[in-house]
């Protein structure tokens, strides 16, 4: 089942800034090593796609919304990660913009 997630330029910015929150340290715990093995390959997907589209970015594509396609488990890890990290120190904006990716990443799992 794929998971439809589509969502502006400045809230992918948002969740792409996010992801440097993630630590390197490595850890034994076995849901740990699976949620970061699932989210390296989503944090991936994110990444080459903000990089796309601030090489593409035009007068007339600022405001275009991008469509993301995740696996079910993807999109679970994904907003796992978004409820852990609206905890650490964020700016107003980013912390909305997660929590609208979240809502959006809940409605669509349930």
């Amino acid at each position: 089942m794929k998971i439809k997630l589509k969502i502006s330029e400045k809230q992918l910015n948002s969740l792409v800034y996010s992801f440097g929150f993630l630590d390197r340290m490595p850890v034994k715990v076995h849901e740990v090593k699976v949620a970061r093995s699932v989210l390296d390959k989503v944090v991936l997907k994110f990444r080459k796609k903000q990089l796309e589209v601030q090489m593409n970015c035009t007068l007339f594509t600022k405001n275009k919304k991008h469509l993301f396609s995740l696996e079910y488990y993807e999109a679970h890890f994904l907003e796992q990660f978004t409820l852990l990290i609206v905890e650490h120190p964020l700016s107003d904006y980013d912390r909305n913009a997660l929590r609208q990716i979240q809502s959006t990443l809940n409605q669509q799992l349930a």
